[in-house]
């Protein structure tokens, strides 16, 4: 399953890639998006190169964004990290818009950055409906540090769809995202969420 996610990340982009050579382009946006599942959620910021053809609905997208993720594990820790993010979209942009989406997490590219890089990290840990603080030693209490690269590149694959409203527009996604590392596993696959953009 991991290797058919990063073929199809990966011809995402090239295709994407090819319709950007194609195109007349429609210019940069700005993008907030906040998607979940249950007690885990990605919540970042970014900017997105828009084209479609001339003539035509059908168009791409190139899109960057760094934010946090707050990941429930498997066994039930939520781990933090920062998500530097490179996607490409493919579909139907007008009024109404659809459209395929994949993506890649570049932060693995340079291992895997927690957001506390101190000697004792803090996980909170899930117990039914409460959160529960807990501090380890990385290297005394369980013997690893969580300053790794994973060996496998997280990455997703989505749709959606939207309204624009003047240089507003607001999508819904459901995305696949592979999440894990030599250590955790995400407890959850599918994510649904909100994109709001501004147009140039």
């Amino acid at each position: 399953m991991k290797k058919l996610l990063s073929i199809v990340c990966t011809g995402t982009l090239l295709l994407t890639s090819t319709v950007f050579a194609q195109d007349s382009g429609n210019g940069p946006s700005v993008f907030v998006t906040h998607e979940l599942n249950g007690d885990s959620k990605i919540s970042s910021a970014g900017v997105a190169f828009n084209f479609k053809q001339q003539n035509s609905g059908f168009g791409g997208a190139i899109l960057m964004s760094l934010g946090r993720a707050d990941i429930v594990t498997t066994k039930l820790n939520v781990e933090d990290y920062l998500a530097w993010e490179l996607g490409g979209r493919i579909g139907y942009f007008s009024d109404i818009s659809i459209y395929a989406e994949a993506g890649v997490d570049l932060g693995e590219l340079f291992g895997r950055g927690h957001l506390d890089e101190d000697r004792y990290h803090d996980h909170d840990f899930f117990d039914g409906d409460d959160y529960h603080d807990h501090y380890h030693d990385h290297d005394d209490y369980y013997d690893h540090d969580h300053r790794f690269a994973s060996d496998s590149l997280d990455a997703y694959v989505g749709i959606g769809g939207g309204i624009k409203l003047g240089q507003v527009q607001v999508n819904g996604q459901v995305r696949y995202r592979q999440i894990d590392s030599e250590d955790w596993k995400a407890l959850d696959d599918v994510y649904s969420g909100i994109t709001v953009s501004f147009s140039f």
